[in-house]
């Protein structure tokens, strides 16, 4: 999970993972690692560390852990706007599992982009089964990367800007 945690839905997201829904996927995969990363975290966020939870705070890339980790999560229960860690995690093709907030406005389906969940035990389960599906997993990588070109792309925003130039 990336986050600033100067904003505080990050932090709610970070104290909710760790707390209601990393217990119930680490008795389904206790070999798995959840790593936390972002700037700003106060004592709170910093103390989640332990049990299979890794605090890394700020670091100076994000790539290793976007090539690296096999997805993201993005559990934020309240916010607005369109969440930049999803889409820089799909623009990788690094499957997302999501609450509905976290995909707000971003075009994405549940079980063609991202896996989308609103309850502790939903999210637990989508995470583990992406884990474990290599053919769920291909399918959400594929559907977040063609999502991100259809609709977030260099070149969706240069059509669009041609076409409202246009109107003029």
């Amino acid at each position: 999970f990336v986050g600033g945690y100067q904003h505080p839905p990050n932090i709610d997201a970070a104290e909710w993972f760790v707390g209601s829904i990393w217990p119930l996927i680490q008795a389904e995969l206790p070999e798995m690692v959840f790593h936390l990363i972002g700037s700003k975290a106060p004592e709170k966020v910093r103390a989640l560390e332990g049990d299979g939870v890794r605090f890394h705070g700020y670091v100076e890339s994000l790539d290793p852990w976007l090539d690296g980790c096999r997805l993201a999560v993005a559990p934020l229960r309240y916010g607005a706007g369109i969440k930049g860690k999803v889409n820089q995690s799909m623009s990788r093709g690094q499957p997302v599992v999501a609450t509905p907030m976290a995909v707000e406005g971003m075009f994405a389906q549940s079980g063609r982009d991202v896996l989308v969940a609103d309850s502790a035990e939903a999210f637990a389960e989508a995470v583990v089964r992406l884990y474990r599906d290599e053919e769920l997993w291909n399918r959400i990588s594929a559907g977040g990367l063609e999502n991100v070109r259809q609709y977030f792309s260099i070149e969706t925003a240069r059509l669009g800007l041609q076409q409202l130039l246009g109107m003029f």
